[in-house]
């Protein structure tokens, strides 16, 4: 049943990454990063530079925890690293709310 939850937030890291890379590439805003919201953005280069590499460390965050959680689930159990890991994303996951909702306020 794990091994559900590990795969969904490997790919959302996985995803995360790609998205940050593509939107980088087309200096194009997805409703990724937008989180749907419609009005236009003041500075939309801007918007990207700031954000960019915020979400790489998501996305990275992410993948390792889904990496770490599989093999704490199916091959050796690693209860310590696990906990780290935990405290980790979270703390990520705070951390990139809190920027986002800067970047927010500051490029919209």
């Amino acid at each position: 049943m794990l091994i559900i939850f590990d795969a969904i937030i490997f790919i959302y890291g996985v995803y995360t990454i790609y998205s940050a890379i593509k939107m980088k590439r087309t200096q194009e805003l997805s409703n990724f990063f937008t989180g749907g919201n419609m009005e236009p953005i003041r500075d939309v280069h801007g918007y990207i530079n700031y954000i960019y590499g915020r979400t790489i460390v998501l996305g990275s965050v992410a993948t390792l925890f889904g990496i770490v959680g599989f093999i704490n689930d199916y091959v050796a159990q690693l209860p310590y690293i696990m906990q780290a890991m935990m405290v980790l994303f979270l703390t990520v996951v705070v951390w990139f709310t809190i920027n986002i909702n800067r970047a927010k306020r500051q490029f919209w």
